[in-house]
């Protein structure tokens, strides 16, 4: 189990994880589902019996069969729904599709964010982190200029909705040529969005995290990029794995006074790491 999104929820953190079968690889990998778990301090987690998003015998069969579900990242809405964004693999293409929730277990799809908007780009999309605010503790969505924005991968492209399920691109990619994908959070702040990413850095060899300040009047330009990675693979469990020399981060909450990240290190576990909200 790697790469989990992550939500606050009744003073509980939930991780929704992509889990691969252990089944022998297809040749492209194994076909994943995503779990779900929970904890009461951040740290130590229960895990639910069952997954709550999978390849099924549904309309959406022909993105998920026989790949599966992967690497999501989930905000919650105004309305208190649950709004998951996440990857299908069909074995040879991804998608960004789009799941809805109330509880964090009973999900309803909607297929392809880009199907009705733009549905020549539906293939080639993988998911992505919507531009999200502080209100209490808690991360909601946000709307600029009247709409819900999305920073999603590949590249790092930019995306429009009105209703946080029907997703628009909206033109040129903040990094055009590639090396940058969406993170964990996008947090629209008073000087910018504060956008996480994650890419390659040739001299470590390694997939890192870095952080940039994008401005919110065109939500394109990089005002500020930090060059060098704030967390990369240290660890032997970052550096050995399924995918070695790999860090991906999709889940950051604020929680008990403490910002906490969840990563896949080298596609094969979670880790987490914290500071301050100050920090």
């Amino acid at each position: 189990m790697y790469n989990p999104a992550a939500v606050v929820r009744d003073g509980k953190v939930y991780l929704l994880y992509r889990a691969d079968d252990r089944s022998a690889d297809l040749g492209w990998g194994r076909t994943c589902r995503i779990g779900l778990a929970h904890s009461r301090d951040g740290i130590h987690f229960t895990r639910h019996p069952e997954p709550v998003l999978y390849p099924d015998n549904d309309e959406w069969k022909q993105y998920e069969w026989e790949g599966g579900c992967e690497d999501p990242h989930i905000v919650e809405g105004e309305d208190g729904v649950y709004y998951m964004n996440y990857t299908t693999w069909s074995g040879k293409r991804d998608t960004m599709s789009v799941a809805t929730s109330r509880d964090l277990v009973h999900w309803t799809k909607h297929g392809p964010a880009f199907r009705k908007a733009a549905p020549e780009k539906v293939y080639g999309s993988r998911s992505g982190v919507v531009v999200s605010r502080f209100q209490g503790d808690r991360l909601i969505a946000a709307k600029i200029d009247g709409k819900y924005w999305m920073y999603y991968t590949h590249p790092c492209g930019i995306a429009w909705s009105e209703n946080l399920i029907d997703w628009t691109p909206a033109g040129k990619a903040v990094w055009p040529g590639g090396g940058r994908e969406a993170g964990a959070i996008a947090l629209l702040r008073d000087d910018g969005i504060l956008l996480m990413t994650q890419g390659g850095h040739h001299a470590l060899g390694a997939w890192v995290l870095r952080q940039a300040l994008i401005d919110r009047t065109d939500r394109k330009t990089v005002l500020k990029e930090q060059k060098e990675p704030f967390l990369y693979p240290e660890c032997e469990w970052e550096k050995r794995g399924m995918t070695g020399n790999t860090t991906v981060a999709n889940g950051l909450v604020f929680f008990k006074g403490r910002w906490m990240l969840y990563y896949g290190g080298a596609d094969t576990v979670i880790g987490l790491a914290s500071c301050p909200r100050s920090a």
